[in-house]
């Protein structure tokens, strides 16, 4: 392991200095803009979830099959409102929340620790009783032990084909579900070991395209409920799990930035630098999302396009290039598609997924996108230029820096309100919505946050998308 920046022994102690933060958070230590953002991202996540609940063909196969198994009655899965052991509730909100291509994400970290965390967050709610500040605490540690971790060891951990999603995420939901069950500083630090013990989680899917994606995340999160269970009822697991010599550095990467993982530590919170999706699309996909997006408000028609250019990092090629679109998924992943969409509807929700898919001339408009590393963007920058040709030989570009929603280019909070509104009302009914809303941007108040599953629970237990 090549450790940057400062020595080596800055490392020592580092499972146990997260563990400490953990243990210790409390919601009134936390500045208002982080009590804010905590309850975004978790609003947010869980509206991905019922989105999925009747969207994700690959998160309702889990479902089915856990629903099979049965058993303990513990933890909601979201939308159906079986309850099951824990673990199992948190693998079929994972899946879920990852099912739509709308979950938050970390740029430099190469992350999207809510479809891992906020399932986990609730699973383990449900089983302890937990007051909403408690989660919302919670939640922010372990984001600071997956944000921390995911910009230290990238972008060689994902070149090596690992998906941080999977391999890093369940490290937080071990420090959330240890947290909320009780655990001291010295179980935590038995949780987080004992998480990234589990850690897995490859990105072939991109080379083979298929149902898999889900399942790293939801994996994720049962891994990592299952790590904070057991350490809760005294297993013990390695508590120098990412610095030692045995430990998960050396394992999963050949170098760490240490100043990543240290600077700030314990002041700044690393939730702040987590950035929200608009576009139900793979992030790599939202900035030549947005560029399409402003072509169509500009009032260019299909018609009048004889060619697209998209210029992109290597890495943005590589995530976001599914052509031709075998499934609703993988257009939500493909920059081809997401940018035909755009050109031709304005919009890239998931009803217009939904109902772009179905529609030959997005197809046929996607197979006219041409996309281009653009080394200027480095590896893997977000940065992205679209170009179109028109039949009247007219040339028009647009160039972004950064994608909307993130830190820098905000989503303002009643964009993100009606994200919210617009992905769980794709399921549930206005009054719900407005109701679960309501209760996740005041959770801090809830004397027992075990009550935000059942109010996802779609009538009959049966979601399915409802009518536009």
């Amino acid at each position: 392991m090549n450790e940057h920046v400062r020595s080596p022994s800055d490392l020592q102690g580092l499972t146990r200095r997260f563990a400490k933060l953990a243990a210790e958070l409390r919601y009134e230590d936390l500045p208002a803009p982080v009590q804010e953002k905590a309850k975004l991202i978790i609003r947010d996540g869980v509206g991905n979830q019922i989105a999925a609940s009747a969207i994700s063909e690959a998160a309702i196969a889990i479902i089915q099959l856990v629903q099979e198994w049965g058993g303990k009655p513990e933890s909601t899965i979201v939308g159906y409102g079986d309850k099951v052991p824990a673990p199992l509730a948190a693998l079929c909100n994972g899946a879920m929340g990852h099912g739509v291509e709308l979950d938050d994400a970390h740029g430099s970290g190469l992350i999207k620790a809510g479809s891992v965390l906020i399932p986990a967050a609730f699973a383990a709610a449900e089983i302890s009783q937990a007051k909403g500040d408690d989660v919302v605490s919670a939640v922010v540690a372990g984001y600071e032990i997956a944000i921390r971790v995911a910009k230290a060891i990238n972008p060689g951990h994902r070149h090596r084909g690992y998906h941080t999603t999977s391999t890093v995420s369940l490290m937080g939901a071990a420090v959330i579900t240890a947290r909320l069950l009780g655990c001291d500083e010295e179980g935590i630090a038995n949780a987080i070991g004992l998480a990234a013990m589990q850690s897995s989680g490859i990105q072939s899917y991109l080379d083979d395209p298929c149902m898999a994606k889900p399942f790293g995340p939801g994996k994720g999160a049962f891994n990592g409920v299952l790590a904070g269970i057991m350490a809760s009822r005294g297993f013990t697991g390695p508590k120098k799990v990412l610095e030692s010599k045995e430990g998960f550095f050396n394992a999963f990467t050949d170098s760490v930035r240490i100043s990543d993982l240290l600077d700030g530590f314990g002041s700044k919170f690393a939730i702040m630098e987590v950035g929200f999706k608009p576009h139900a699309a793979c992030r790599y996909a939202h900035g030549p999302i947005d560029l399409a997006q402003m072509f169509h408000a500009d009032g260019v028609k299909q018609g009048d396009i004889s060619s697209i250019t998209v210029k992109m990092s290597g890495l943005a090629i590589r995530q976001a290039s599914k052509f031709p679109c075998g499934s609703l998924n993988a257009a939500m992943g493909s920059t081809q598609f997401g940018v035909a969409l755009a050109l031709t509807a304005g919009g890239n929700g998931l009803r217009d997924y939904w109902d772009g898919y179905s529609n030959q001339a997005v197809h046929d408009l996607a197979a006219q996108v041409v996309l281009e590393a653009e080394p200027e963007f480095g590896v893997g920058g977000r940065q992205a230029v679209v170009t179109l040709g028109l039949k009247d030989g007219r040339s028009l570009s647009y160039r972004s820096e950064e994608p909307r929603g993130e830190p820098a280019n905000p989503l303002s909070g009643e964009e993100l309100e009606r994200k919210f509104m617009s992905t769980a009302g794709l399921v549930l009914d206005e009054e719900a919505i407005s109701d679960i809303s309501r209760r996740l941007m005041s959770l801090e108040l809830e004397p027992n946050a075990a009550i935000i599953p059942s109010l996802t629970v779609a009538r009959d237990r049966k979601p399915v998308l409802r009518a536009a």
